[in-house]
């Protein structure tokens, strides 16, 4: 009889011995198995400084293809003659830096009449910012949201200003 309360005693350590070395080997194994996908995942995954830039110079060659860059004086000439019924400022503000735009200033006109400095603009579209900063229409026009019929507008999509 002692015999056997001996090896029980004795079985039960060796099961409480083998379970406190490997649960926290195991605890170790997953906690470092977590660190490295953590900490070199996203190095895997992460896109080149070429392929970003190369993205980047995609996005400016479409903007210049479809948006001009031209002297504020120009642009405000031409927005005068075709829509009149339209103030044009004579130093209007722009939004991205906050400087003012001067006569000489190379600018960019967008479809919805407001203008930026050239370099602004570059620069925010170039971040894949799609969006005008002050009506939140599309810079790109091919972009452009279609014009919307009363019946159509219940079941499409709500404009973009609702996504801000």
């Amino acid at each position: 009889m002692a015999n056997e309360t001996d090896y029980t005693i004795s079985g039960e350590k060796d099961d409480s011995l083998t379970i406190a070395i490997i649960l926290p080997c195991l605890f170790a194994i997953i906690l470092v198995i977590l660190m490295a996908v953590a900490f070199l995942l996203p190095k895997l995954t992460e896109e080149s400084a070429e392929t970003k830039e190369n993205r980047r110079k995609k996005r400016l060659a479409a903007l210049d293809n479809t948006i001009k860059a031209q002297h504020y004086v120009d642009w405000a000439s031409k927005q005068r003659k075709e829509h009149p019924e339209f103030p044009v400022s004579m130093h209007p503000l722009c939004v991205i830096c906050l400087d003012e735009i001067e006569d000489a200033s190379q600018i960019r006109g967008l479809g919805c009449l407001h203008v930026f400095h050239q370099a602004c603009l570059d620069d925010w579209f170039g971040r894949y910012n799609e969006y005008c900063p002050l009506c939140h229409r599309p810079i790109v026009g091919g972009k452009q949201l279609k014009k919307k019929t009363r019946a159509s507008s219940d079941s499409d999509t709500p404009p973009v200003a609702f996504f801000v």
